[in-house]
């Protein structure tokens, strides 16, 4: 880890622009290159069909280049008669969570855009466990131990997967069925010597409850359940002791006619899929920095024993999409900060992985309730929780 910052770092402009150009391929982004110089990038993108320009920088002042970039790209609009919607930018320099606020309210008064800024702790968490070619490729560093470790991550939630298939350790009670389940993983999570006493654990979030969950404390983790009926436990949430946050439900799915849904609509008090997975993470990125974790977490979206289930997003299609046909199906890792992070934050890490799950139930584009990072989804209320 040392390492891939101190790379990141000293990176020079032409080293720093070509990653940062294959970083936002690797985040969904179609790119057009149309400006390069010594320590700056500019291109022309697009998140689906709505263009933007993205701009990077070595410079040490992060602040003036990014402001810099946004006067050059407020002239390309005027020049262009055009209104570009994303304004991306990319620093190999520190920044944290207050300054990028901050930024981010001065572009959005000056401009009216919505910035979108990658730092060097953001790009250490892609390369770190999502992308280790690219360190391989642009900063000639081998993260094979980092593969290793993201190895271990997935060995450790594929174990989680099992007891929950299986209805056994902390899933015991939980209802038959198809389920929804999300794993958040702190990277300090075998490294830290600490473990918490059940009593210092915050109270875990569960997906899509809809009511304030009965929560039990025991020796090793905190669980809460979902519970709505003297036998009938939907869905549970746990955070263990060395920071392991699980959750598993079986509220997101229904029966309609002969057809088994998962719901993606989000109503006044019924969050669907995106809505309850993104409540859970901003919720749990805030336990586990209560409980000192920083940096960054893993996180995984799963669907278990819903190999016949369709999304119930209606496109106006006269040939809906097919089944999801997997018994067990897993996103890849995605990785979000854990400090300081607010709803829009986690929306823009997370938007990766649910796109892939609606991509994995037949839609193409993705999901269809975010747009680079925005919500585009309705509001729901739930157990005293506003979302967006």
């Amino acid at each position: 880890m040392k390492e891939l910052e101190y790379a990141l770092e000293v990176a020079d402009g032409a080293t720093f622009v070509n990653l940062a150009a294959a970083f936002l391929r690797s985040r969904g982004y179609r790119t057009k290159e149309f400006r390069a110089h010594t320590g700056e990038w500019s291109a022309r993108i697009w998140m689906r069909s709505r263009p933007g320009i993205a701009c990077a920088s070595v410079a040490p002042d992060w602040r003036e280049a990014l402001r810099s970039s946004a006067r050059k790209v407020k002239r390309l609009e005027r020049e262009r008669d055009t209104e570009y919607g994303l304004f991306v930018f990319l620093t190999n320099q520190d920044v944290t969570g207050l300054q990028e606020f901050d930024m981010e309210d001065e572009i959005r008064k000056e401009y009216g855009w919505r910035l979108r800024l990658y730092h060097r702790q953001d790009l250490i968490g892609e390369l770190y466990n999502t992308a280790p070619g690219l360190a391989k490729h642009h900063l000639d560093i081998n993260l094979g131990f980092d593969t290793d470790h993201l190895t271990t991550l997935e060995e450790l939630r594929d174990e989680r997967l099992d007891v929950i298939q299986a209805r056994s350790g902390e899933a015991t009670e939980l209802d038959s069925g198809p389920t929804v389940a999300l794993h958040v993983v702190p990277n300090g999570i075998f490294s830290t010597e600490r473990r918490w006493a059940s009593s210092e654990v915050p109270d875990p979030s569960v997906l899509a409850a809809t009511d304030a969950p009965a929560v039990d404390a025991r020796e090793t983790l905190k669980i809460a359940y979902d519970r709505s009926a003297e036998v009938d436990y939907g869905g549970y949430g746990l955070i263990r002791s060395d920071g392991l946050y699980e959750s598993a439900t079986t509220r997101l799915f229904e029966a309609d006619g002969d057809e088994l849904l998962l719901r993606s609509s989000v109503g006044p008090d019924s969050p669907g899929l995106d809505a309850s997975v993104a409540i859970a993470v901003r919720e749990t990125l805030a336990h586990l920095s209560t409980m000192g974790f920083s940096a960054t977490a893993s996180v995984w979206i799963s669907v278990l024993d819903a190999a016949d289930a369709r999304l119930d997003y209606d496109e106006d299609s006269l040939s809906p999409a097919p089944p999801l046909g997997f018994e067990r199906y897993a996103t890849r890792v995605t990785t979000t900060s854990i400090d300081e992070r607010d709803h829009v934050d986690v929306l823009a890490d997370l938007e990766p992985a649910l796109s892939e799950l609606w991509r994995a139930f037949g839609y193409p584009d993705g999901t269809h309730n975010l747009e680079d990072g925005e919500w585009r989804g309705g509001t729901v209320s739930t157990d005293g929780v506003t979302f967006p």
